[in-house]
């Protein structure tokens, strides 16, 4: 057994162990999130405080899932160096075109959850400061 199979062979099992742990880490974002929307079902907050909440929720999972693909992309590639005949490279190449369009779509989907967080914020400050203002005139 020469040094190229035994580079291949240890490259196969780091990718395997890249997998699991995705899957695993994907298993656990999944769970965590569930538990907690659940959580907040059965808290007595607010409708208006709860879409809050829910959005935090998805927030912190999209950016756990683009980890998780981050490190699948990663696995790819690794896989990709050892097979690298043009049909491997080429559904290597698909792979990842479909999956860092996903990752910027995730990407995109936290960033607008954020600014939808900043502006209700905004909003419910000006909306106070108005209020606040009118109850003193009067």
């Amino acid at each position: 057994m020469g040094s190229p199979e035994i580079f291949h062979i240890i490259v196969e099992y780091i990718v395997i162990i890249i997998e699991i742990i995705v899957a695993v880490v994907v298993a656990a974002i999944v769970i965590i999130t569930l538990a907690n929307l659940v959580q907040l079902l059965l808290s007595k907050i607010r409708k208006e405080r709860r879409q809050v909440y829910v959005r935090k929720i998805v927030a912190r999972m999209l950016r756990g899932l683009l980890i998780a693909l981050d490190f699948l992309i990663a696995a790819d590639l690794l896989q990709t160096i050892l097979d690298p005949t043009l049909e491997e490279t080429a559904g290597f190449a698909l792979i990842v075109v479909l999956r860092i369009l996903l990752s910027w779509s995730l990407s995109k989907e936290i960033e607008m959850s954020a600014n939808e967080e900043l502006n209700t914020r905004y909003l419910n400050t000006c909306f106070r400061k108005v209020f606040h203002s009118s109850t003193r005139q009067q």
